[in-house]
């Protein structure tokens, strides 16, 4: 029997894409939300929808996004993070990125946006 002809065992994909995680918490009068994994084209449309459903209505005067849990963070994440200082700003509010990760750092960076952000 060739190799072509082997009978393979059925191989079952059992990884799974790592997901975005969010966590909405409130500090005072700011809200916290916290964003773990990664931040890619896969991802970044739950955490726009989410800063869009927070500026909507009442919003907060801050909206802390504390980036210390993103994993992977590529031109969708830039882009989905200028999206939310801009829908931030046009509510009235501020936008604070708070201890960005090591990746997020470095992208900014790359890419000369380290300095358009409030970060704590």
């Amino acid at each position: 029997m060739s190799v072509d002809h082997a009978q393979h065992p059925e191989i079952r994909e059992t990884a799974r894409p790592p997901t975005l995680h969010l966590a909405l918490a409130r500090e005072g009068p700011a809200a916290v939300l916290r964003v773990g994994g990664p931040l890619d084209l896969a991802t970044v449309d739950r955490l726009v929808d989410l800063v869009d459903r927070l500026m909507g209505g009442g919003p907060p005067p801050v909206l802390v996004l504390d980036l210390s849990g993103v994993t992977f963070f590529c031109a969708a994440g830039v882009n989905a993070l200028l999206t939310a200082h801009r829908r931030v700003a046009s509510a009235g509010c501020t936008l604070v990125v708070r201890e960005p990760s090591r990746i997020t750092v470095k992208v900014l960076d790359i890419v000369g946006l380290t300095d358009e952000f409030t970060t704590e």
